[in-house]
């Protein structure tokens, strides 16, 4: 009986070890801090992100960082927008203007998407 009892207990207590590792999965980025302290944050819940972080980035870490977001947005969406009508005119002997490529870049998305299909259907 002691036998089986010890055998339980070991077995929940390793379970719930399992299960307290598998709840700590979560990576924690000093850009996603800084995503949150540009944002409408409170500051109870920054302090308790930098303690998850283990460190609180400085205000001029933030601002490179969120350059640095920013900037790969931009080529991003100028990568979707040069892909898109690369798509658009495939086989075609028509080039897009730098001008309409620009004009693209400028807009959202769904008015990007909008924009493409009155050009080409």
């Amino acid at each position: 009986m002691k036998l089986l009892t010890v055998t339980v207990l070991s077995s929940l207590a390793l379970l719930s070890a399992n299960s307290q590792a598998s709840n700590n999965n979560y990576v924690y980025s000093n850009t996603e801090y800084c995503q949150l302290a540009g944002g409408n944050i409170t500051a109870a819940h920054l302090d308790a992100y930098s303690r998850k972080l283990g460190f609180t980035p400085t205000a001029q870490e933030c601002r490179t960082l969120t350059a640095a977001t920013a900037e790969n947005n931009a080529t991003a969406v100028q990568q979707d927008v040069r892909k898109l009508l690369k798509e658009a005119l495939k086989g075609s002997a028509l080039r897009p203007s730098a001008a309409l490529s620009h004009k693209l870049q400028a807009m959202s998305e769904q008015e990007r998407e909008l924009a493409l299909q009155n050009l080409w259907g």
